[in-house]
Parts: structure tokens; C-alpha cells; sequence
């Protein structure tokens, strides 16, 4: 299955990471546009506090994350299912690529034992 590969904005209290598209959330926290209809800049109410913790994104400080499934489907997760698409790399992306493709290594076909789980 493809990656879910969202614009997120995080908690700075919690550290609880929520996509963009899904307010409200089911945890009670919410994320609007500061200007209504305008997608420049949001303002995260996260309910892990009382009164709820207030943070302004604007859209050129949002990060681009992988987000597993689970998360996906309530909206919001924590960092060990939102993971920075950056912290991977371009190498973890490349060679993660090769276990998809028809590749060949040194000429010559790479074998399906190679990569352990895939047959």
C-alpha cells in the first residue's frame, strides 16, 4: 500500500501530531484557518490541557510526514506514527524504492532472497 504522506502540525506540550484535513479530531482538539477560508494560517487547540494549548501554524512551517494507518483514520497520532518524511533521507527512500523495481545490481538481477520477507 502506498505511504500517507500528509501536512501535519504537532502539539508543543504533548507532542501529539495532527493532519491538516481532519478537525475536529475525536480527542476533542481542533485545528482552524486563523482568517476563515484561508489556508495561510491555522491555529491548533490541542485538549491535552486545560485550558486547551494554542499554537499558530502558518502553511510555510508545516512539515510533510508518513502517517501509518491507524493515525490516518483518527486524524492525529503520536510521533511514532507520524514520522518527518525527512528524517528518513534521501538514501532510506532510494534503496527502499529498489525493493519494488525490476533492479539490477552489478548486471545482474537482484534475487528475491535479497530482501529477506518478499517472494
Amino acid at each position: 500500500m502506498p505511504a500517507r504522506v500528509r501536512h501535519c502540525v504537532e502539539c508543543s506540550k504533548c507532542l501529539t501530531r495532527y493532519l491538516i484535513a481532519s478537525s475536529p479530531y475525536p480527542n476533542g482538539s481542533y485545528l482552524i484557518p486563523t482568517v476563515p477560508y484561508l489556508a495561510e494560517e491555522y491555529t491548533l487547540y490541542c485538549s491535552c490541557r486545560r485550558p486547551a494549548v494554542a499554537s499558530r501554524w502558518r502553511w510555510s512551517e508545516l512539515k510533510t510526514y508518513e502517517v501509518s494507518k491507524e493515525a490516518h483514520l483518527r486524524g492525529y497520532g503520536t510521533p511514532a506514527e507520524i514520522v518527518p518524511v525527512n528524517s528518513q533521507g534521501h538514501d532510506a527512500w532510494v534503496s527502499d524504492a529498489t525493493r519494488y523495481l525490476n533492479v539490477k545490481q552489478n548486471g545482474k538481477d537482484v534475487k528475491d532472497k535479497d530482501w529477506g520477507h518478499f517472494s
